[in-house]
């Protein structure tokens, strides 16, 4: 009974403690007045985002700057140079997010909300959180491609069928060395040079993917489902399947190391974290990466081994791309 009361204790006792830090630190926030937000996500959801937080937290004016990832990559390194820190929180792709918890940017913040974030989706020293993630899919026109001839697997699309009728994207280099890891390198290395007998570059997944709707290619490779999806309300021709193994693009988002209001930064993770939060990046169709979130359609995470850029790809980008290039443009 002691035992039981003493445990009760305690835990009353935590819960009052972590309501207490949590008020203290919203105290400290309100007090610095201001956040800034650098982002990947497109303006209108940047802003709705933002505009969510200020609802919750009306004291703190919550601004963003919105860029594409290198272009905020070089952005936040250019104002570090300038002894400028002006930024609290960012979020990446998986290769920038890498790179910016490598020079030490993204400070550590183990938010309560990361508990509803499995492992590959979070660096396990609180440096980053992924907050949603674009699956890799393989996209199709309906109208050239009968349902028996939808690929099943990566060695379909090697079939006489699909030669020069597949688009993909034209800087790949994640996904090309993901599954070249995936594959074993020499094995992926084979299969690769097949591959690109059968592709045509473009440039970009969004335009790859209206290519496929407008029939100039039967299908299309490395553009992701969502990209895909978007299209169909508008009566567009196309559909998606995973290829096992998924490449799986997080999106790392962390704090500065340097925030000018790193408490206002916390209460913005956990409120991008948070259910609510999540439920927004869903609304934006995008897959958030919260358990306790599914997409709106459970295809989209349905059956998918997904698999991560792993760090010797992301160290080695330079290699890999070169490598890419070589394969499927010939230079």
């Amino acid at each position: 009974m002691m035992g039981t009361i003493r445990t009760l204790a305690a835990l009353l006792l935590s819960m009052m403690t972590s309501g207490a830090l949590a008020q203290d630190v919203r105290t400290r926030a309100e007090a610095e007045g201001k956040l800034m937000f650098y982002a990947t996500f497109n303006a209108a959801d940047s802003k709705a985002l933002t505009d969510a937080f200020k609802q919750l937290y009306p004291k703190i004016d919550a601004t963003f700057y919105r860029a594409t990832d290198a272009a905020l990559m070089e952005r936040i390194l250019t104002e570090g140079r300038a002894g400028q820190n002006l930024w609290d929180v960012a979020v990446m792709t998986s290769f920038y997010g890498h790179n910016m918890k490598k020079r030490g940017m993204f400070a550590p913040y183990d938010s309560p909300e990361r508990k509803y974030f499995r492992p590959g989706y979070k660096d396990e020293q609180g440096a980053w959180t992924s907050v949603y993630t674009n699956y890799a899919a393989f996209g199709y026109n309906t109208r050239a491609v009968a349902k028996a001839s939808v690929p099943k697997s990566y060695n379909d699309l090697l079939k006489p069928e699909w030669k020069g009728n597949i688009g993909m994207d034209s800087k790949a280099y994640e996904w090309f060395g993901t599954m070249l890891k995936a594959m074993g390198e020499e094995k992926g290395l084979v299969y690769m040079r097949e591959l690109a007998k059968q592709t045509q570059l473009r440039a970009g997944r969004t335009l790859l993917a209206q290519l496929v709707a407008a029939g100039e290619f039967k299908g299309g490779l490395s553009a992701y489902s969502q990209t895909f999806e978007v299209l169909k309300p508008s009566g567009a021709p196309v559909d998606w399947v995973y290829l096992n193994p998924v490449f799986a693009n997080i999106h790392p988002t962390g704090i500065s190391a340097k925030a000018p209001h790193p408490n206002a930064a916390r209460l913005f993770m956990d409120f991008v974290l948070s259910k609510r939060g999540q439920e927004m990046v869903r609304a934006m169709n995008r897959i958030p990466d919260r358990i306790d979130t599914p997409p709106e359609q459970a295809r989209l995470m349905e059956g998918i081994k997904p698999v991560f850029a792993p760090t010797e790809v992301l160290e080695d980008f330079q290699r890999y791309g070169k490598m890419f290039e070589e394969i499927f443009s010939g230079r």
